[in-house]
């Protein structure tokens, strides 16, 4: 099957008027997947009760147990919401944290998720703990010695991002994982970047919780995230909203507790009220997709195309890299003489039809670029024409 950057164009339902350098964002999903996830929503609007009911649990065991070999873990382990945000807010919402511990992040996180890391650290009075990561960065070992140097006796868990939002950068996450452990320390990862970007093997990472995206770089419909909790954390964990799958431990509930799954976990969180999770079904029509159409292939080449790209404006600008070559897959964050970033950004659309973040991130401005399947070299030609005139 053909997977040139050409032929994917057309399986995808972009606006062919843009130059979108941005699927790290929101993702694009093929038309394909899309179809597939429009007739589960046809199919729940024509039998609403029968697939509410029924349909719903089938469903999402299959959709469980596609996504769990993808990743590599028990199905049991993992569950779906809607984005890493929700993930991350649950595990807050479970994991014990005196007022004397520390929580070890960086500064370079999801702002969503330090804003509930920082009001979840104010209410309880433990301190949470953001390493300085200088850019640029110079290789791993300086990263990780600049990172470890921020934790204490008192470092209780690591909850840090395998790929950064704002930089676009691979962190070291295995090292991490490895050396938390060493030191008792408990894994928070926010994979929101990572399935089908990165591998992901999640057995062999052995993190406590991780999360990722599945509307991003799989492809599957907007709102379609997972949650994996090791299984020995499990015992007691809590859904936020407490629904017709939990209450299995208590006397007055047991006789209309819904049981679809041996797993308390999967009971407990699998039913959040009616929701439409038509997205949650697509998980294997996205990987089927991805398989048809080569797609180690086309992550190579978009991967490639993200370091001609950072290379050629470079020699524009003359700014540093503020990362090595090896410390990217699909995305990378440029450093951009830029005084207005907000201007900035309407006259890429406006004048240029680029659709990509504009962002100043400490005392640096810059902008993210991310390379799907569907990027040309056309594309890649037209920012790079449209930065020299704007420079």
């Amino acid at each position: 099957m053909d997977n040139s950057s050409d032929a994917l164009k057309s399986k995808f339902l972009l606006d062919p008027e843009i130059t979108f350098l941005n699927h790290g964002s929101y993702g694009s999903c093929p038309k394909p997947v899309f179809e597939v996830y429009q007739k589960y929503q046809t199919d729940l609007e024509s039998h609403p009760i029968k697939f509410m009911q029924e349909d719903v649990y089938k469903l999402l065991e299959i959709s469980r147990e596609s996504l769990s070999h993808y990743v590599n873990c028990d199905k049991d382990d993992l569950i779906f919401v809607t984005n890493p945000t929700q993930a991350v807010g649950t595990v807050i919402h479970n994991i014990l944290i005196n007022s004397n511990d520390e929580v070890l992040s960086t500064n370079l996180e999801y702002g969503s998720c330090d804003r509930m890391w920082t009001y979840d650290a104010d209410q309880k009075g433990y301190k949470y703990i953001q390493a300085e990561i200088n850019l640029p960065i110079e290789d791993k070992e300086t990263f990780l010695n600049q990172f470890w140097s921020y934790a204490s006796d008192q470092t209780k868990y690591v909850f840090i991002s395998q790929i950064t939002s704002t930089t676009g950068m691979i962190l070291p996450i295995p090292e991490i994982v490895a050396e938390a452990k060493k030191r008792g320390i408990k894994t928070i990862i926010d994979g929101a970047h990572v399935p089908a970007h990165i591998p992901l093997d999640i057995k062999e990472l052995d993190p406590d919780y991780y999360t990722g995206a599945l509307h991003k770089w799989l492809c599957c419909p907007k709102g379609s995230s997972f949650l994996y909790v090791k299984k020995e954390k499990q015992d007691g964990i809590q859904p936020m909203l407490k629904s017709w799958g939990w209450g299995e431990e208590y006397e007055k509930f047991k006789s209309s507790v819904q049981l679809h799954s041996p797993s308390r976990f999967i009971n407990v969180f699998q039913w959040q009220g009616t929701n439409d999770m038509s997205t949650f079904f697509t998980v294997p029509e996205a990987i089927q997709f991805q398989e048809e159409h080569d797609w180690d292939s086309v992550r190579s080449r978009s991967i490639n195309m993200v370091i001609e790209a950072r290379n050629r404006i470079n020699e524009i600008t003359k700014l540093p890299k503020i990362c090595p070559d090896n410390w990217l897959g699909q995305m990378a964050t440029i450093l951009f003489p830029i005084d207005d970033t907000v201007a900035f950004k309407k006259t890429l659309y406006n004048d240029y039809q680029i659709e990509m973040p504009v962002m100043r991130h400490i005392e640096h401005t810059a902008f993210r670029i991310s390379i799907q399947g569907y990027n040309t070299q056309a594309d890649i030609d037209h920012l790079i024409n449209a930065l020299e005139e704007l420079i």
